[in-house]
């Protein structure tokens, strides 16, 4: 059976960031200047958020056991996006899209291929645990927010026109959400193409019939899933088009 649909996973697979740590910085940076000199106890929360993040990070890089996604977005949503002006976080966001260093975070590899095959009719769209205000921000800047079809991720958190915080409600909940997405779509998912990068996408992988791993996934990682899964992992642009194409 033809390929018919192409669902892709955000971070690892359509940019080089693995996650919204970027993104996240860009938003805390923008909020502590927005709140100079006329709010001290705000930036006095950004402060001791920053040193509580430097310490997630170290703990990540020693290899310590714990979820630093999840603590990551609990510290910058309680200590520095909770109460926030909406319009504060959404300028930071747009301002983060349009630069030029993370543009260049985006995998043109996967990108153009998805293009061809959206105009050729196929369905695309991402599914991502990442911000989806933000991806479609990136992606229009980069001139490809027409070449997907829906994109399902989190949302900003709000109330009365203050953020709450960063939603991760997708994070760790891929396939029940995409085993919904196929079915409230009318999707088949045995024409179905799902690229991604993580374990976190292996239900997703298992659910359709051309798994496919990004370029940017880890070796190890694409080899388990060739072996497990039988996922396709294309060496080049050109071998990844021709399979979105014929397979």
């Amino acid at each position: 059976m033809p390929i018919d649909a192409i669902i892709c996973d955000w971070n690892g697979t359509l940019i080089e960031y693995r996650d919204e740590k970027p993104v996240l910085e860009n938003t805390a940076r923008d909020v502590f200047w927005a709140s100079f000199p006329f709010h001290p106890l705000k930036i006095m929360r950004i402060l001791r958020a920053r040193r509580e993040l430097e310490n997630l990070y170290l703990r990540a890089r020693r290899g310590n056991e714990f979820d630093f996604v999840r603590e990551m977005f609990r510290v910058y949503n309680e200590q520095i996006i909770n109460g926030v002006p909406v319009s504060v976080v959404l300028r930071s966001v747009e301002s983060y899209a349009r630069k030029p260093q993370t543009l260049a975070k985006l995998d043109q590899r996967v990108l153009r291929p998805i293009r061809k095959c959206h105009q050729t009719g196929k369905t695309t769209g991402i599914l991502s645990a990442g911000y989806g205000h933000g991806t479609e921000r990136i992606l229009a800047a980069a001139g490809y927010d027409k070449d997907f079809d829906f994109i399902e991720a989190d949302v900003l958190k709000q109330n009365s026109g203050r953020a709450i915080g960063f939603g991760l409600d997708i994070y760790k909940r891929k396939p029940p959400l995409l085993e919904k997405l196929l079915k409230d779509r009318n999707i088949d998912a045995k024409r179905t193409a799902y690229i991604g990068d993580s374990e976190d996408d292996e239900g997703c992988f298992e659910m359709v019939k051309y798994p496919i791993v990004s370029f940017l996934a880890p070796e190890e990682l694409k080899q388990r899933y060739a072996a497990k899964l039988k996922a396709f992992i294309p060496r080049d642009e050109l071998e990844l088009s021709n399979y979105l194409k014929s397979a």
